[in-house]
């Protein structure tokens, strides 16, 4: 994975439905950050897809929500605008799930700075279900049904939800090769909740300052209200429709449809049984002591 002088200067490692769409805006509002049209690159991460279109080449000019680029020619092409001032980032949530890739990403770059944003593993879970529900990807038509269903690896449809959101051995790969010093540990609750002094915080941590155009309100394209986003995806998840769509709109531009949908803001449309939360969450309480005694961040606290 030889990349001719293209280092990337900082990864946004994950997880999957913990922020990291807006984490990517924010971070693409400054000048002084380079991110790629493709915000998850997935180069460095051994997923797999069943769509093939995944993995075509990116066209030039177009933006997409992910891609799975195995070529390093591919992956450095996405780079050549970046300009030497600015810091060069990778914000796919994939380099978590995959142990094995803080190792590569550390043979690519040592000194590299590692950013990990993670959520209540059940609320993550909840959220994972709903956004694969209203794409398409899950048919089981109840959390509870979705948990108990066959699993499947395949990154683009996976729906391990729960085990998904075991952090400890995921982050643990990290800090494993990397330098604590290195690592920044972001809680989504609060981040999302003191937006503007936790993003200087992130910035600092880069070595930046967070200008003022930070600021500017990411693209949300989440404006419909949920009733009526509920509606018009039950409408394009019926087959016939599908297919009629497929027929005339590139399954870029659905990709790219799916992410206006669903940046992070997913659980606006429903909201976890209560007394199914609580249960789910007896499951993660060793996971989480031992997350916290990894990282120093209390999340037993946190993730009342």
């Amino acid at each position: 994975m030889k990349m001719k002088n293209n280092t990337i200067d900082f990864f946004l490692v994950g997880a999957a439905r913990c922020g990291t769409t807006t984490l990517y805006n924010y971070l693409n509002n400054s000048n002084d950050v380079f991110l790629p049209r493709v915000k998850e690159p997935n180069f460095f991460s051994e997923v797999d897809s069943p769509k093939t279109e995944d993995f075509k080449p990116p066209v030039p000019g177009i933006k997409y929500h992910a891609k799975i680029i195995n070529d390093v020619n591919v992956y450095n092409e996405l780079y050549t605008e970046a300009s030497n001032t600015q810091l060069k980032g990778d914000t796919s949530p994939s380099y978590i799930w995959d142990t094995n890739v803080a190792k590569r990403i550390f043979k690519h770059n040592p000194k590299a700075k590692l950013i990990i944003s993670l959520r209540h593993p059940v609320d993550r879970a909840y959220s994972h279900y709903i956004m694969n529900y209203y794409t398409g990807v899950e048919n089981a038509s109840s959390f509870e049904e979705a948990l108990d269903a066959p699993k499947n690896l395949v990154w683009g449809s996976c729906n391990q939800y729960l085990e998904m959101g075991r952090y400890y051995n995921q982050v643990k790969a990290y800090y494993d090769v990397f330098p604590k010093e290195q690592i920044k540990v972001l809680i989504y609750e609060e981040w999302t909740k003191n937006l503007e002094s936790e993003i200087k915080e992130l910035f600092n941590f880069l070595g930046l300052m967070a200008e003022d155009s930070v600021f500017r309100t990411p693209v949300d394209s989440n404006k419909i209200e949920p009733l009526k986003k509920k509606a018009l995806l039950n409408v394009l998840r019926q087959n016939k429709i599908k297919a009629l769509i497929k027929n005339v709109i590139s399954q870029e531009r659905i990709d790219a449809l799916k992410s206006s949908f669903f940046g992070d803001n997913s659980k606006k449309i429903e909201k976890i049984n209560p007394e199914l939360r609580q249960e789910l969450s007896l499951k993660f309480k060793e996971d989480i002591r031992q997350l916290s005694e990894l990282t120093g961040v209390d999340f037993r606290e946190k993730w009342q």
